[in-house]
């Protein structure tokens, strides 16, 4: 099928080519195109005519004089020709108006004639499969076909593309690779995000023109290494700096029970920690911050997670960092040098279990080391028990301890009390003796302040009717006062009320005639309408209301059979009729 365009009906232009997916994409662009699945082809509105031409042309489009007269009826101003062979126009549009008939030259290339031959100079520059690094991309969403296509990645430090290139694994090929990684014990599998070395194959597909590369082998040994390689260098960092084991040095307290967990909700790791302190039985008060535990989201969201902890340093005794098993590659991105010294730096001892008891990331020599989460949460357990333990130990010793001296205590009681009982003695006969003086001191001091007491009570029942009458005048001035401004009040509020009345009362007289005026038009009005609509008014024009013997009106033909009595009701009387049947109008 070539490509063409030509006029259709309901003023669109019709487009056909064979299927290509850049054509596809370069019609989409063009303003109300429409595809059309019946009969497989596109169509615009001939009112993007100029668009369309003007865009199509370079890419091998003929077109017949109608679509090329409405071209330059819409003020098309290119110089195209109608019905130009696409050979003739691979070049884009004419350079000079006289020589858009001319046919092809021999020097001008078809499309796949070019395709052919860039092919067979990559295939001459790279006869042989050749090695790439890179990190995969767009793997994960096609993994599910046969032929998986994705791209290989370039990055940057900061996580930048500088550049990537389309490669596809065939289904041979990829169960090839699979059964590498078996026998390699699984280390890692084929998704997203990860540093592979492949062997592939440089190649350019002819109908779409696309350069890519094909998949023919893969190095096991090249991602574990560069796994360990990575860690191994932050480790050197890390260390030259004096951070390892700077944070496993922090001294942890003695009963651990309010902790922090950092792990994935609701993974494997979150239920095992969590079950392991519950079932401990001792009072652990667990608070879990999600983070992700896989992929290029690991750095920031266990950072964030830190920070969290960090600004509540106080309400927490040590923080758990935990992710169950998965392969050596998922478990790398814990191998991070962020990460690392956020862990060394951080202010509360972490107890790291991560993956297996095999598995080692970078964190493992920055912090406490578990197995695995469960192995983790069970060392804090063990050290609230051995907490635990310590304290009935301590308690049994003073217990011991405090039974000796009340021993000892027992055999000296005797001789302190008999001294104890002499002093008392002593102590009583002094105090009787001091007991005496001390109350003939009291009844003389009594005797005074008694006397002080009755001088004061006397002055106060003197001043006390003087009082009680100043305060009464008082209140019958302050009583007679407030009165009088009510009095005031009240005469001021009924004057304003009266006069507020007058107003009112002139006011409602013209209205009650203005409503009573417009209520009375209304009626009028509602008369005349219900006079119009009255049967008789009609009968006074000369027509006639027409029932049965039994009072049924007449309003069709079918309903008065010939014979029947007929009863007319006119504007001067009744009249009786018999009905001669249905019949057909007689032609004027």
């Amino acid at each position: 099928m070539s490509r063409t365009i030509t006029t259709g009906v309901r003023g669109r232009l019709i487009l056909r080519f064979p299927f290509d997916r850049n054509m596809v994409d370069l019609v989409k662009t063009l303003p109300g195109r429409r595809w059309h699945a019946t009969e497989r082809y596109w169509s615009v509105p001939q009112d993007a005519v100029l668009l369309t031409l003007e865009t199509l042309e370079p890419e091998g489009f003929a077109f017949d004089t109608d679509v090329l007269d409405l071209y330059q009826a819409l003020g098309g101003m290119r110089p195209f020709a109608a019905s130009a062979p696409p050979e003739a126009r691979q070049s884009g549009l004419f350079d000079d108006p006289d020589e858009a008939g001319a046919t092809a030259g021999p020097n001008d290339w078809t499309v796949s004639g070019l395709n052919e031959r860039v092919r067979e100079v990559l295939q001459g520059a790279f006869p042989a499969p050749v090695w790439i690094v890179g990190e995969l991309s767009g793997f994960n969403k096609s993994s599910h076909k046969k032929h998986v296509g994705f791209h290989l990645v370039e990055r940057r430090d900061d996580g930048s593309t500088v550049s990537e290139l389309s490669a596809t694994l065939f289904e041979r090929t990829r169960a090839a690779v699979e059964r590498k990684l078996a026998e390699a014990g699984d280390p890692f599998r084929l998704e997203d995000e990860i540093q592979v070395r492949m062997l592939a194959r440089v190649e350019l597909y002819v109908p779409w023109g696309s350069y890519r590369v094909i998949v023919e082998d893969l190095d096991v040994a090249f991602t574990l290494g560069e796994a360990a390689r990575r860690r191994e260098a932050i480790l050197r960092t890390l260390a030259d700096e004096g951070l390892l084991e700077q944070n496993a040095r922090l001294t942890l307290v003695e009963a651990p029970l309010r902790v922090g967990l950092i792990t994935s909700l609701g993974s494997d790791a979150y239920n095992d920690v969590r079950r392991t302190l519950e079932e401990s039985g001792y009072a652990f008060r667990l608070t879990a911050h999600g983070a992700r535990v896989q992929g290029r989201d690991t750095e920031p969201s266990v950072l964030n997670a830190l920070d969290w902890f960090a600004a509540r340093i106080e309400n927490y005794d040590a923080v758990l960092i935990c992710r169950g098993g998965g392969s050596r590659i998922d478990l790398g991105w814990f191998d991070n040098e962020a990460l690392g010294r956020a862990v060394a730096a951080f202010p509360l001892p972490i107890v790291v279990g991560i993956g297996h008891e095999q598995d080692h990331s970078v964190l493992d020599a920055l912090a406490r080391r578990a197995k695995t989460p469960t192995a983790a949460a069970q060392s804090l357990v063990e050290r609230v028990e051995a907490s635990w333990v310590r304290r009935l130990e301590l308690r049994e010793a003073v217990l011991a301890q405090a039974g000796v001296l009340l021993t000892r205590c027992t055999a000296e009681q005797t001789t302190r009390e008999r001294r104890l009982v002499r002093a008392a003695g002593v102590m009583l006969r002094e105090a009787r003796q001091t007991g005496r003086h001390r109350v003939e001191r009291l009844a003389r001091a009594a005797r005074a302040t008694l006397d002080r007491a009755r001088v004061r009570l006397s002055a106060v029942e003197q001043g006390i009717p003087r009082s009680a009458r100043r305060r009464v005048r008082e209140e019958r001035r302050a009583w007679w006062l407030r009165g009088d401004r009510l009095g005031r009040s009240a005469r001021s509020r009924l004057a304003d009320a009266g006069s507020r009345l007058t107003r009112l009362s002139a006011r409602i007289p013209p209205a009650a005639r203005r409503r009573a005026a417009i209520e009375h038009e209304r009626w009028l009005g509602r008369a005349r309408r219900l006079a119009a609509l009255d049967p008789i008014r009609v009968l006074e024009r000369g027509y006639a209301i027409l029932r049965t013997e039994d009072g049924v009106r007449i309003d069709r033909p079918e309903s008065a059979p010939e014979g029947v009595r007929v009863t007319a009701r006119l504007h001067g009387g009744y009249l009786g009729l018999r009905s001669l049947g249905p019949s057909e109008p007689e032609e004027e």
